[in-house]
């Protein structure tokens, strides 16, 4: 707690407990590791190297504990606990929220706490939180001994306008028509970003002025799809974020198809760290979901291939 508030008053607070109780047992463990593990300073306290050390073995304590726990209640009958996620828009709203829902289910007695942030925060939250997992952009993770990947299927991404757009009116649609609406997305990695430049503007000149469009960026995929509905913009989504407004007849699929438009996500997860049973069966949960999925988008993706 103290390394979370870096502050004596609110971590003791956070943990029921006086500010000098807090300072006394700082102070015992102090002794007992015969180094100071926190630098008081004026508005701050921050984690001396040493009292890093002992945050990371201490997470990984915790965390173990409650792993037991939860099994012994698994092995008693007693399925209870909690399961703490990290995500971005996109895979929450394709992959995750279906699971979720699935296993709620399945498991009453689980507590479920779903982060959504930009992606690149996630993975500096997944260990500073004590997350149990998190779903994510993986293209520019620093894929170090920190993280452990499991691989979900990578989704094609298109380009999607509301029913009753001009564009739709048009035959032989190109890019250059494309180009004249504003692009509604959420913050993208760069290797998304080049494909969306060079789709758009595949001739231009690197020493000639920088064209652009006009870009949305949003990270709540509710507001993202609200804005496009009721204007002329145009969206990019893939068959999981929009299969019910598709069929619905709400947005339609523009026939444009850029390889590179795709979905780059996997589960992560702390190196070295088991996950709780209940984490892993909603791993497994989503894993199968994620190639029901992959099943679902291929006539879309034929379709659009055709056109």
């Amino acid at each position: 707690m103290l390394d979370k508030h870096r502050n004596f008053a609110r971590a003791a607070k956070a943990l029921n407990i006086t500010q000098p109780t807090l300072s006394r047992n700082i102070q015992l463990l102090e002794e007992k590791i015969g180094e100071r593990l926190f630098d008081r300073l004026p508005k701050t306290t921050l984690p001396t190297q040493a009292g890093k050390i002992i945050l990371k073995y201490a997470r990984f304590v915790i965390s173990s504990s409650r792993n037991m726990q939860e099994e012994i209640r698994r092995h008693q009958g007693l399925l209870e606990g909690s399961i703490s996620i990290g995500t971005g828009p996109y895979p929450a709203n394709a992959l995750l929220a279906h699971t979720v829902g699935l296993f709620s289910k399945r498991y009453p007695g689980i507590d479920i706490e779903i982060s959504v942030d930009d992606w690149r925060k996630l993975p500096y939250r997944l260990v500073k939180e004590d997350m149990d997992f998190i779903l994510v952009e993986t293209s520019q993770l620093d894929v170090s001994r920190d993280y452990e990947l499991i691989h979900l299927n990578r989704h094609a991404g298109f380009f999607f306008c509301r029913y009753g757009h001009p564009l739709l009116k048009k035959s032989n649609l190109t890019a250059a028509d494309l180009s004249l609406f504003p692009l509604v997305f959420t913050a993208f990695p760069q290797r998304l970003l080049n494909a969306i430049n060079s789709f758009f503007f595949p001739d231009r000149d690197e020493s000639a002025p920088t064209r652009k469009l006009q870009n949305i960026t949003c990270n709540d995929l509710a507001t993202m799809k609200t804005t496009i509905s009721n204007s002329e913009s145009i969206g990019i989504g893939t068959y999981g974020t929009l299969a019910t407004k598709l069929e619905a007849g709400i947005f339609v699929a523009l026939p444009f198809r850029v390889p590179e438009l795709r979905t780059d996500y996997d589960i992560v997860k702390r190196k070295g760290l088991s996950l709780s049973p209940a984490a892993s069966d909603l791993i497994d949960l989503l894993l199968e979901f994620d190639e029901e999925q992959s099943r679902l988008e291929i006539d879309l993706i034929k379709s659009l291939d055709q056109k």
